[in-house]
């Protein structure tokens, strides 16, 4: 009798052991399962990436990183703006995934905007490939964060920065170490745009794409390079979008397999999402990178 009380006793440690070992394991790694009402407190810090690009220019990035105030290690997610944009177009994204424990990193991609605080590089000198640079660089940097899981690094992008995740994701020295991307509007059209453009500086939007921008993007394959990428992807866009049209996000899908897309089309959304449309993006894209973090 002694022995099976002690039996059950011993039985009882061992559970409650594992209960109190699950929690804590889930409260620093298993982020999905969690409560809809889970919540860290949130410290928006500024972080400087500074690396040499392929031009010898040296680089200063500047950023915030919305990080999770707890002990443990995160996933992280790298958030890239769009044409003219800055490390603050994406607070809404950048709260809700830190709350729900992803390190965030967001910044100012050098050059390729008005009032950019990364330093290094003029807006006659920034091309989508000297962007993707940058990025590299950030995903390198935040990998190495004491709260950082290195296994465990996502890329979100809208527009010309969808377009840039896009191309990163699939570069052969990075992509192995993505665990998924998302984007909002990918300007997966920006060859097109520029394919018969003459190679000069140009005016657009309030900014200027230089000469070198249209000169390295105007012959470039897009689709051929972005199906590279072997990862899951989901993409967001509004059907009344009047600058990256549908035929644009439906080879992606091709391209990349419908297998392996998620795809959201907002009705009455365009180039920028706002209202209720921002509210189902940010909860689209938060539960597709929970379906993938740690599976």
């Amino acid at each position: 009798m002694k022995k099976r009380i002690l039996i059950c006793l011993m039985a009882t440690v061992v559970a409650l052991t594992g209960l109190f070992a699950g929690c804590d394991a889930m409260n620093n790694r298993k982020l999905r399962n969690l409560p809809a009402d889970f919540a860290y407190e949130v410290d928006m810090n500024q972080h400087l990436v500074e690396y040499t690009d392929s031009e010898d220019r040296e680089i200063t990035l500047f950023g915030k990183l919305y990080e999770p105030q707890a002990k443990g290690k995160f996933p992280a997610i790298i958030l890239s703006h769009g044409f003219n944009g800055h490390y603050s177009d994406f607070p809404t994204e950048c709260m809700r995934f830190a709350e729900r424990g992803y390190v965030c990193y967001a910044f100012d991609f050098c050059g390729a905007q008005s009032g950019g605080l990364s330093e290094g590089r003029t807006s006659k000198e920034y091309t989508p490939f000297t962007m993707k640079e940058d990025l590299c660089a950030a995903i390198a940097n935040i990998k190495q964060l004491s709260n950082v899981d290195e296994t465990q690094i996502f890329l979100f992008g809208g527009s010309q920065g969808g377009f840039v995740t896009a191309l990163t994701a699939a570069d052969e020295d990075v992509k192995r170490q993505i665990a998924a991307i998302a984007m909002y509007f990918p300007a997966f059209n920006i060859p097109d745009d520029w394919r018969n453009a003459p190679i000069q500086n140009t005016p657009l939007m309030g900014y200027s794409i230089g000469a070198d921008y249209i000169r390295s993007i105007r012959d470039f394959d897009t689709y051929e390079t972005i199906g590279h990428y072997k990862g899951d992807v989901c993409i967001i866009w509004g059907d009344q979008d009047a600058l990256v049209k549908k035929q644009y996000i439906d080879r992606a899908v091709k391209t990349y397999g419908e297998d392996r897309v998620s795809l959201t089309i907002l009705p009455g959304a365009g180039h920028g999402f706002g209202g209720a449309a921002l509210t189902r993006a940010v909860k689209k894209v938060l539960t597709f990178f929970e379906s993938h973090t740690y599976e």
